[in-house]
């Protein structure tokens, strides 16, 4: 019987041994070792581009302003200077009839005006082409046409004639070439013709600019 007393007796003082003391504590459990902190490494600074700028560029050379082409022409020249060898072969031609002989001074410079006044006219305005059709054409179209007249004049041949003109039909081709040869000359070589339009000369600049951590050097041109 005082055995079951016993028993009941911790039965019922379980739970006060169980229930912490009023206005206590619990117990501490064994003091346990921190856990150790993890080292935090710090971030890594953000790495920034370098900031784009326009580079520094030197200012374009100012271009020549273009020229208007211009058309003129310059065919009063030509006829004036053949009108010249015109005057000056019938002045050659009136002093030989007067009896007093060919004058050679004034019938050489007679024949080199007429081969050579009009190329150069044409070789002062810096037309090539034409002032080497010009001199092909008063060299080689009297020659032809003279041949032709004396061939169709059927003159004989004579070796000891000192008159190389003694055919009427060589001299006919002869005059025929020389007028036929300055109208060509005129009408067509010398057409009016326009002033090139003068374009701007290659102009050349250093360009140099600064940059970040650097520069750049360059050149521009026009052309």
């Amino acid at each position: 019987m005082r055995a079951l007393w016993v028993v009941l007796l911790l039965i019922g003082s379980a739970p006060a041994l169980a229930a912490p003391p009023e206005g206590g504590e619990a117990p501490a459990a064994a003091d346990a070792p921190a856990p150790a902190e993890a080292a935090v490494e710090p971030a890594p600074a953000p790495i920034t581009p370098p900031a784009l700028t326009r580079p520094e560029i030197a200012p374009e050379p100012e271009r020549a302003p273009e020229v208007t082409p211009t058309r003129y022409s310059y065919r009063w020249q030509l006829i004036l200077v053949d009108t010249a060898v015109t005057v000056m072969s019938f002045g050659v031609d009136q002093l030989s009839g007067d009896g007093g002989g060919r004058p050679g001074t004034l019938a050489t410079l007679t024949i080199a005006s007429y081969f050579f006044a009009a190329p150069m006219v044409h070789g002062a305005h810096r037309q090539g082409l034409r002032a080497l059709g010009s001199f092909a054409m008063r060299a080689g179209l009297p020659l032809i046409l003279g041949v032709i007249g004396e061939h169709a004049d059927d003159t004989p041949d004579c070796s000891t004639c000192k008159d190389t003109l003694r055919s009427d039909g060589k001299v006919i081709g002869l005059t025929a070439g020389v007028l036929i040869s300055m109208a060509v000359d005129a009408v067509l070589l010398g057409r009016p013709i326009y002033r090139r339009v003068e374009r701007p000369k290659a102009a050349w600049a250093p360009a140099l600019a600064g940059t970040r951590g650097g520069a750049l050097a360059g050149v521009l041109g026009t052309f």
